[in-house]
């Protein structure tokens, strides 16, 4: 086979394309025409791409007679099928790239299409409706005022960001330690006479984890008497997760006039990106068709980092144990992979029926001598690929051995169902206590109850003394 021949089949193997070549001679089965390789800008025509905005589904299709497409996804992944389709969570402007080739080679040039989705879809609650016509945010004059940036309370030049009124972006190049030492101010011409009742949302997501996010409203000029504030509330986000900032019903205490939306991300790592998009404040009486979910009335703690010595999870010694019974008739453990980055993934093929049937257990060497006395918080992201109604969460006292199994299942700090949706969820206990000391916890989770194939990561523990 000549060497041209070569050079196609090496530009598909580069891409990740297989290339499949029987033995043969190159007389008899090739004839390679080097001006008759495609010129992808004549099939321009021959790419089309529409979005279904209510799935967030963009589908992609080619067509020509004599050759075939090479998609370039996101500038690393490759196709060559004639037509697919992806899935894009996040609202935003995205483009595709395509190759022409045929069997005299591929084309050098490509063919780009960009494309938009109109909106993020989250695994959870989304906020409130933000083009209704009750959103207060739309219909006001907004725009950034001012920032203040300052690691170790030495200001630095504003950090790089974007906003077009609706969508605000800022990159924070450099860590920051403690809270307000990275703020960013937009200003508005909202008012809120005293005595309404208001809800609102955010819609948060960080390329990084950070933690305590803050979201304080407040009139312009009065940013430090507690009771002009609308709100001020935290929030913790996981890299890469949409996550919704929101409250309801709440009382405007004074007149409040020309609203300042205060956002600080002091305490965020090094090279941070954070998109505050969605916002929406409207007056409670007014019904947008929103659904609220479930509130808990207990705040949420406020986390250390979770690769830091106060993570007493951070740098454990783990083993695992299982009990697998579907129908309670023990099988193979289920799959398990320690992902290397605080992630832990179990893998389920087979359903079981009821709960303890599905016991995944994290043994680790972390020795509590005051869980009787001191209060611990408890937080882990669970990413799942099915609804699970109910599962089991329990931190208990590790067994000294075999012999010792049961004994100690009473000593726990808690042992609850919580609701597990399709998607990444976040479990968290604040202020449990034992009734008495622990040589060693096991981080239990029973996932009886599970269908088919059922695959679930659990990652970024934290096991904590309570922080307020």
């Amino acid at each position: 086979m000549s060497k041209h021949i070569n050079s196609i089949f090496a530009a598909l193997i580069a891409l990740g394309i297989p290339a499949i070549c029987t033995s043969c001679s190159e007389d008899k089965y090739y004839n390679v025409d080097f001006s008759a390789v495609p010129e992808a800008s004549a099939y321009a025509d021959n790419l089309v791409v529409t979005v279904d905005q209510e799935s967030n589904t963009a589908y992609f299709q080619f067509s020509g007679e004599g050759v075939y497409p090479v998609w370039i996804i996101d500038g690393k992944n490759y196709s060559t099928a004639m037509s697919f389709s992806r899935y894009y969570r996040k609202a935003g402007d995205y483009s595709i790239e395509l190759k022409v080739a045929n069997a005299n080679g591929m084309s050098d040039g490509t063919i780009t299409r960009t494309f938009h989705i109109d909106k993020t879809r989250m695994n959870g609650f989304a906020g409130f409706v933000y083009d209704s016509p009750f959103n207060l945010w739309t219909q006001a004059n907004r725009s950034i005022s001012s920032f203040f940036y300052a690691p170790g309370w030495a200001q630095l030049p504003d950090p790089s960001y974007s906003f077009d009124g609706d969508t605000f972006s800022v990159s924070l190049t450099d860590a920051t330690s403690d809270q307000w030492q990275a703020q960013a101010h937009v200003a508005t011409d909202i008012c809120l006479p005293q005595g309404e009742h208001y809800d609102g949302s955010v819609i948060f997501t960080a390329t990084q984890d950070i933690n305590n996010v803050t979201l304080k409203i407040h009139p312009d000029g009065d940013d430090d008497d507690s009771h002009s504030f609308f709100m001020q509330q935290k929030i913790n986000l996981t890299a890469g997760e949409p996550q919704a900032f929101f409250f309801s019903d709440l009382e405007a205490a004074v007149d409040m006039n020309n609203l300042v939306f205060t956002f600080d991300f002091g305490g965020n790592p090094a090279g941070i990106e954070i998109i505050a998009e969605n916002i929406v404040i409207k007056k409670h009486s007014d019904d947008d068709g929103t659904v609220l979910p479930e509130i808990s009335t207990e705040p949420e703690p406020a986390w250390v980092d979770w690769a830091s010595a106060d993570n007493l999870f951070y740098g454990a010694a783990i083993n695992t144990t299982f009990y697998y019974a579907p129908g309670w008739a023990q099988i193979a453990d289920p799959g398990f992979a320690d992902d290397g980055d605080g992630g832990y993934t179990f893998t389920l093929p087979s359903a079981t029926f009821e709960r303890w049937q599905a016991q995944c257990a994290l043994n680790t060497d972390i020795a509590i001598p005051d869980a009787a006395e001191q209060e611990y918080d408890f937080l882990c992201i669970v990413e799942s690929n099915v609804d699970l109604a109910a599962v089991m969460f329990k931190l208990v006292e590790t067994n000294y051995d075999d012999t010792d199994e049961g004994k100690r299942d009473n000593n726990f700090f808690f042992a609850e169902e919580k609701a597990v949706n399709a998607g990444t969820n976040r479990i968290w206990f604040s202020k449990v206590k034992a009734p008495d000391a622990m040589h060693a916890v096991s981080m239990f989770f029973d996932f009886g109850g599970n269908p088919d194939q059922t695959e679930v990561k659990v990652s970024k523990i934290i096991l904590q003394k309570h922080h307020d």
